[in-house]
């Protein structure tokens, strides 16, 4: 169902005749599905709509400029509600919460049109024969596949569906169409790395550049693997291992495309204790949600207020992180002590008791251990904390806790920061 809750004055919505309530059932003839209707509409400059308004349908024709929005909004139960996921990966990080938390840590779902909408990835498993066609007709572009191996057999077994659809016929029927994707690989060591890894690798470079690139991250193990598969981590040898054969096929693309196509996220490269490579070899970051380029970034954006820099601020500060990051937080602060030494402050890292040490990223702490962490430690009057640490849409952990009660249990200022730059003018006086 479309059913508008509001439509702009003067708006190409209101000039065309649409009223609030109208409830959506055609779009040039055709069925509205979701969302992605409207927002495929949206940007088209002439069609039709038919809508349902007291009992009867009405059919309206809209003429617009492209650049202009039609200028309405819809109720919020018109918004896409996620498919289910039909796998079970053997890595499915949800399968290793804790449980009895609450439900919404629990959902898996696995939704190209969440893909296409929020950049998620999905396996496409679940994309019927009509959604093809509906992708491939409306050009939802681009997609971001978790594809993990092009060797079928192998892919079922990573995700524990034996009737997973086969996806390098997928990948080409897109690639054919002018839809671009963005894919991943989770590596986990003994099953999908060494020669089948390569062999991922080739297969999707076959498809650049409607397959942009592929990001090669390592699996994620918690403690709570109870009756799970048995895995195994990724240990510093694996990590070099898989950085050189990665670097090396990247380095062929290149020299082929003038682009980057295989990149490692910046975990590998902390499991090998290796620098991650600088700035300019990130390109637009396109990944960097994936966790690639992100240590890159962190120093590129922190350099430009660094450089705006005038004198430390006031107070005594603590940089909250996880394991992981900690040395590239220290290292940050040694650098601005370096020109203003009268800066107070400090790195907390935090081990994760949630999910278990294994788990060391920040953006994988929750608001228990960071309030315990900073209880028991001596730290500055104001806590600076990763954006990573919080929903997207909200300040909560992934515990639940808020963290306007982190602030009442620590007693404690406390500065979110999204990037170095941020990270940079939280603590020093800037220009």
């Amino acid at each position: 169902m479309l059913k508008i809750s509001f439509v702009e004055k003067k708006s190409p919505a209101m000039r065309c005749g649409l009223k609030k309530d109208d409830e959506i059932l055609l779009f040039d003839g055709e069925k509205a599905q979701d969302m992605l209707d409207a927002a495929y509409f949206d940007s088209q400059s002439s069609f039709t709509i038919t809508v349902l308004r007291s009992g009867k349908t009405v059919t309206l024709q809209v003429d617009k400029p492209l650049e202009i929005p039609m200028g309405w909004d819809f109720y919020d139960e018109c918004f896409i509600r996620p498919r289910w996921c039909a796998n079970k990966c053997i890595f499915c990080f949800v399968d290793q919460l804790p449980k009895g938390q609450r439900e919404t840590l629990y959902v898996k779902d696995d939704d190209w049109r969440l893909s296409f909408v929020s950049g998620n990835f999905v396996t496409l498993t679940n994309v019927s024969d009509s959604d093809v066609k509906r992708i491939v007709d409306k050009k939802f572009s681009p997609l971001y596949v978790s594809v993990h191996a092009t060797e079928e057999d192998l892919r079922k077994r990573l995700l524990g569906n034996p009737k997973a659809r086969d996806i390098m016929p997928l990948l080409k029927t897109f690639a054919q169409a002018g839809i671009y994707m963005f894919t991943q690989v989770v590596m986990c060591p003994g099953i999908n790395d060494g020669a089948h890894l390569d062999r991922t690798l080739a297969d999707l470079f076959t498809l650049f550049p409607y397959v942009r690139n592929v990001a090669v991250v390592p699996v994620g193990l918690t403690s709570h693997r109870e009756g799970l598969c048995n895995l195994t981590p990724v240990s510093k040898e694996v990590a070099c291992r898989t950085l050189d054969e990665v670097e090396k096929f990247d380095a062929k693309c290149f020299a082929q495309t003038g682009s980057h196509f295989a990149y490692c996220s910046d975990e590998m490269y902390l499991y090998a204790q290796r620098e991650v490579p600088d700035y300019d070899y990130y390109g637009d970051f396109e990944q960097l949600e994936n966790g690639v380029g992100l240590i890159a970034d962190f120093r590129y954006q922190f350099g430009l207020a660094f450089d705006e820099a005038t004198a430390a601020k006031k107070g005594s500060f603590t940089a909250v992180t996880g394991i992981s990051a900690a040395p590239l937080i220290e290292q940050t602060i040694a650098k601005m002590k370096s020109r203003f030494p009268d800066l107070n402050a400090d790195v907390l890292a935090v081990k994760n008791r949630f999910f278990g040490e294994t788990v060391t990223v920040a953006g994988l702490l929750v608001g228990r251990d960071v309030a315990d962490a900073v209880n028991n430690a001596k730290v500055g009057d104001t806590l600076l904390l990763p954006r990573v640490m919080l929903k997207e849409t909200e300040d909560v952990f992934l515990d639940g806790m808020t963290l306007e009660r982190l602030k009442e249990e620590t007693g404690k200022n406390i500065i979110i920061t999204a990037d170095g730059y941020e990270f940079c003018r939280a603590v020093l006086e800037c220009e």
